[in-house]
Formats: C-alpha cells, sequence, structure tokens
C-alpha cells in the first residue's frame, strides 16, 4: 500500500489536497498506489477514458496536447515533484484532454476516480471544501492563460504587422 512508503506530510503542500484534514489525507493515501514508470512511458493518453489522477512523487513528465488542425502533438507544459495531472478526472466524465509522458524515471502516486470518491463521501463537508479549492486552482489557471493569451497575441499581431511594413 502507498502508506508505507509515503506520509501525510508529503500531500499537505499539494494545493489540490489544502482542504483536505490530516485525517482524510491518511485515507486517501490507504486507497492509492505508487507507480514507477520508466523514461517516455505515457502515463496517460488524449482522448482515452478517465480513470483517476496523478501526483508526481520523483521525476519529471511532459505535457502534450494535439493541435486538432494539423493533428500534430505540441508540449504544453512539464511537471515535476509535488506537480499533479489528471485531476479533471475526479471530476467529469469526459476522456483525457491531454497526453502525459514520463520524461524521467518517476514515482507517482495514482487514485482511482472511485477510491477519491469514497473519501469524499466520508465527510459531510467535503465535498464543498474539495469543490472551493479546484475553483481557486482553475481561477489561478485562467489568470494565467489569460496573461499567456494577451502576451501572444500582442506578439503575434506585432510580428505581422511588422511584417506587412517591412519591419522584422
Amino acid at each position: 500500500m502507498a502508506s508505507e512508503t509515503l506520509t501525510v506530510d508529503a500531500f499537505s503542500n499539494v494545493p489540490l489536497f489544502s482542504c483536505f484534514s490530516r485525517a482524510e489525507l491518511a485515507r486517501l493515501l490507504n486507497l492509492g498506489q505508487v507507480k514507477s514508470v520508466e523514461p517516455f512511458t505515457n502515463v496517460m493518453i488524449e482522448g482515452e477514458l478517465s480513470w483517476g489522477m496523478y501526483l508526481v512523487l520523483e521525476g519529471q513528465v511532459g505535457v502534450y496536447k494535439v493541435n486538432p488542425i494539423t493533428g500534430a502533438s505540441h508540449e504544453v507544459g512539464q511537471l515535476q515533484s509535488g506537480a499533479f495531472f489528471g485531476e479533471m478526472s475526479l471530476i467529469d466524465e469526459l476522456p483525457r484532454s491531454a497526453t502525459v509522458q514520463s520524461l524521467t524515471t518517476c514515482r507517482l502516486f495514482f487514485v482511482d476516480k472511485e477510491a477519491f470518491q469514497r473519501v469524499m463521501l466520508s465527510t459531510p463537508d467535503l465535498r464543498l471544501r474539495f469543490a472551493e479549492s479546484c475553483m481557486r486552482l482553475l481561477v489561478g489557471r485562467l489568470r494565467v492563460l489569460n496573461d499567456d493569451y494577451v502576451v501572444s497575441q500582442y506578439q503575434l499581431w506585432h510580428k505581422a504587422l511588422g511584417s506587412l511594413r517591412g519591419v522584422a
């Protein structure tokens, strides 16, 4: 079991779990499992069914999205120890939204959706606390995305208009 090699303290700094008490984190640890993966292993593939979420304990993974127009896959980010992915599967039934591949040898903690739901139902207000935590994380991600979008649009238009004027 995961609890033999991991402690609640390892999870107390994970933003997604900030709303969990130590006892709730301990329950979650007991229901999850540690998985080791070799470099360049697809941990999850965009479009496949979602079964749970992962926390990176050691190593580094790359996150890839397929361009729907060209079909080409592009790296959109990298995650290291303490980061998590697949969390959207805890909330909806939609397929995976990205491919995640190990870039190094990795130790990952996996919690399947059913186990996560059992923990959520164990405390009356945990679902509300978790929803609030997810909203805060989502708002933070949207703020970063908005800033990145504005900067990329500025750069794109600046370059396009500059090339029309003969200025690079």
